[in-house]
């Protein structure tokens, strides 16, 4: 008799719990639905615009194309990216080791990002953006952390065919 009213108060409590906290259905219905979404997929920037920002927070990585691949003398991988929809590339790398450094370049400033910790090593780093137009030549640069590794570079054309070019690194 004490289990049955003990269930009955449990089961009767939850009901009455769920009828205060479900929304009435019907005042659902007459709502307005927002007007514009809050959250768009659609990059935030273009051009100039996007010169020396995170590719990743204004939605510019969403999708790109890869210009080059290239992969170092310590292992590391590095790739020109490229966002039509932005008007603008960067580069990624990974595979690093702390202290490793990659630059991006378009002909206008240079963007670069250091590897600062073993969280930076073990994921995708990304470079700034830089502008570009196409037809321009994209330029990244490795440098390894050791003070004996040689600065490795490569370059591709932005709307041509994804190419590697190895260039002998500037003294």
């Amino acid at each position: 008799m004490v289990l049955a009213s003990a269930y009955t108060v449990i089961v009767g409590g939850a009901a009455a719990l769920l009828f205060v906290l479900l929304p009435d259905s019907e005042a659902q219905e007459d709502e307005q639905l927002p007007a514009s979404v809050p959250f768009s997929l659609a990059p935030q920037c273009h051009g100039a615009a996007c010169e020396g920002r995170d590719p990743m927070r204004l939605i510019c990585g969403l999708g790109p194309d890869t210009l080059a691949s290239y992969r170092t003398a310590t292992g590391a991988h590095v790739e020109l990216r490229h966002s039509k929809k932005c008007g603008a590339s960067w580069a990624r790398t990974w595979g690093t080791e702390i202290g490793d450094r990659v630059d991006v370049t378009a002909g206008g400033p240079t963007h670069g990002v250091r590897i600062r910790n073993k969280d930076d090593a073990a994921t995708f780093i990304y470079t700034e953006m830089t502008e570009v137009r196409p037809g321009s030549i994209v330029r990244a640069c490795f440098r390894p952390a050791s003070a004996d590794g040689e600065r490795e570079c490569f370059e591709a054309r932005v709307g041509g065919a994804a190419t590697t070019t190895r260039l002998p690194s500037p003294q």
